[in-house]
């Protein structure tokens, strides 16, 4: 094993990004000087830690040893990616998501290598409306036979039209939702930290960013005008103008609108935004309501919430790979078990666990 081993520089980069760590961290867990670390990270030099210097990261950062010596390449750099709150989120952050957008390239590159006949995604026929989100939205409910009744499962839609959805680990809960292009393949990343609401609501903006603005060679450009966009996409996407006036109830009182924003399963925040903007709502009433949501505590938790939705398609693939490969389906994965199964939704932790028997 020692003399197959060629150490891969960038992982200790993402290691460091992952865990937290900065370089005096690394020095005093391999016993050495920063300058030797720098050494290390630096793909210029030639200095790389020794078979035993890496056994001891991998144990003391809880990756395994075939983190270190991957032969995964692909790069995910910050102007691919379409971030909520790009400036506020601090780099380390920002460091971790970009690995795990890497982790989900892999992923998915292992799967259509092990799974045949995966919806392929065959893009957006909506040149014409990229600067009208509300139209686009519409428009893309057409395209895809949706109606104008609530959506069902947001993620299992996504899945269904060859969008890949991932979720983001615990450790990087600051960071809302993210999505960008690898190859023309459409990925989305979401923060199950959230309310299911405001996870469905995540997700139809990161597909409003797909849609709206797939041909941006630099998206961190005019940020605050794509958010804006991709928000007023979300809106439309999830509760089309027509039905959402048309069934509106007559009487906006507090408990109707719980009622409506659980029938389109959206936040109670976004419901009254949503109902301001199509003015069946006053600028008086909408300010009362969003003083009375936070008195409430509406704003940290979601009233009557909906059950929280997961991916369908993803499920099944795990499930098949479970089955025809047993334990060396993730074992064959060089970033280890325990970040496929987060990036995974807990999916494969989910169909592993033992189930108990009645006697």
């Amino acid at each position: 094993m020692k003399s197959s081993f060629e150490f891969n520089k960038r992982r200790l980069k993402i290691a460091k990004d992952l865990k937290g760590k900065t370089n005096k961290d690394l020095a005093n867990i391999l016993s050495c000087t920063e300058v030797t670390i720098s050494n290390y990270l630096n793909e210029k030099k030639t200095s790389v830690p020794d078979f035993e210097k890496v056994v001891i990261l991998s144990e003391s950062l809880r990756l395994p040893f075939s983190f270190f010596n991957s032969t995964f390449e692909t790069q995910v750099i910050d102007e691919q990616i379409f971030f909520r709150s790009y400036r506020r989120i601090k780099a380390r952050y920002r460091n971790s998501a970009r690995a795990y957008s890497e982790f989900a390239i892999q992923t998915l590159e292992y799967f259509d290598k092990k799974i045949s006949n995966l919806p392929i995604f065959q893009g957006f026929d909506i040149d014409t409306l990229v600067n009208e989100p509300e139209k686009a939205a519409l428009t893309l409910r057409g395209d895809w036979q949706l109606g104008v009744l609530p959506i069902k499962n947001i993620i299992a839609l996504l899945e269904s039209h060859g969008i890949a959805v991932f979720r983001l680990p615990m450790e990087v809960k600051e960071v809302d939702a993210f999505s960008f292009y690898h190859d023309g393949q459409p990925i989305i990343f979401l923060n199950t930290a959230k309310s299911a609401e405001r996870m469905r609501f995540d997700a139809a903006h990161e597909l409003g960013h797909l849609v709206l603005h797939s041909d941006d060679k630099n998206v961190l450009e005019n940020m605050k005008d794509k958010e804006h966009e991709a928000d007023r996409f979300a809106s439309s996407f999830l509760m089309p103008k027509e039905a959402f006036v048309a069934m509106a109830p007559n009487n906006l009182n507090l408990p109707n609108l719980i009622s409506y924003k659980k029938y389109w399963k959206v936040s109670l925040a976004a419901m009254n935004y949503n109902l301001h903007t199509n003015r069946l709502l006053t600028d008086w009433l909408y300010r009362s309501n969003c003083i009375e949501f936070s008195k409430l505590g509406y704003n940290k938790s979601e009233p009557d919430p909906i059950e929280r939705e997961k991916p369908i398609l993803l499920n099944k693939i795990i499930k098949v790979l479970l089955e025809k490969e047993g334990r060396s389906f993730y074992e064959n994965i060089d970033f280890g078990f325990q970040i496929l199964d987060d990036i995974t939704f807990n999916l494969i932790s989910e169909n592993t666990k033992p189930k108990l028997r009645l006697l």
